[in-house]
């Protein structure tokens, strides 16, 4: 009796919101990136581990660590309620720096003569986050969908048809974002799309 009475009141304060946050956090847009550039560093291009520990620390540096900390150091100011920058005025300013840091280190990846698909990626977080910052003056896009399904497209041009079943990763991450009122389902429907036509574009013609 006991039993089934603690299993009824685990039931009762159930709240799938917990997990969704989870999920959010989880697929980040700036931990998708140390991700897929460690995925396309370490297995795709030459055997040189020495050169692919290098390009993945410059594109480590310019697409997550340097972004985190400007965020990061803008919330310690008191410029941003949380590093999640639900506010969508707020992301004006992270997106500009985040824009800069990334198009420096595709450069810096240009200049070392980093694999094509890590080049590509990178000129993408810069060209797909400008899009959205300009979009973001009147609406606000669900960078969340934008960031997981940019990389999976950069993925798919690195290692083929083995990364179609992490699509799914697309739903479950807009799903969250919903869940959590954080946006509305054409806002996480246009985040999508802008991360999976804009870098499947650009890689076809620049970069494979």
């Amino acid at each position: 009796m006991a039993g089934s009475q603690e299993m009824l009141e685990r039931k009762q304060t159930f709240n799938p919101e917990r997990y969704f946050e989870v999920v959010s956090d989880l697929f980040h847009p700036i931990s998708n990136a140390g991700i897929a550039f460690f995925l396309l560093t370490m297995f795709t291009g030459s055997n040189d581990i020495v050169m692919k520990t290098i390009y993945f620390i410059i594109a480590l540096s310019f697409s997550m660590i340097i972004p985190f900390l400007y965020i990061f150091s803008l919330k310690r100011k008191g410029h941003l309620e949380t590093v999640d920058i639900t506010e969508r005025m707020q992301r004006l300013n992270p997106f500009a720096f985040s824009i800069l840091s990334y198009f420096a280190g595709f450069i810096v990846l240009r200049l070392a003569d980093a694999p094509l698909h890590v080049q590509g990626l990178m000129f993408c977080y810069g060209s797909n986050t400008l899009l959205v910052m300009l979009v973001t003056q009147w609406w606000k896009v669900s960078v969340h969908t934008t960031g997981i399904a940019g990389p999976l497209v950069a993925l798919t041009f690195g290692f083929g048809t083995v990364v179609y079943p992490f699509y799914s990763l697309i739903i479950l991450v807009g799903l969250s974002r919903i869940v959590l009122k954080r946006h509305t389902i054409m806002q996480v429907l246009a985040g999508g799309l802008i991360g999976l036509s804009l870098t499947a574009l650009q890689f076809a013609i620049f970069f494979s």
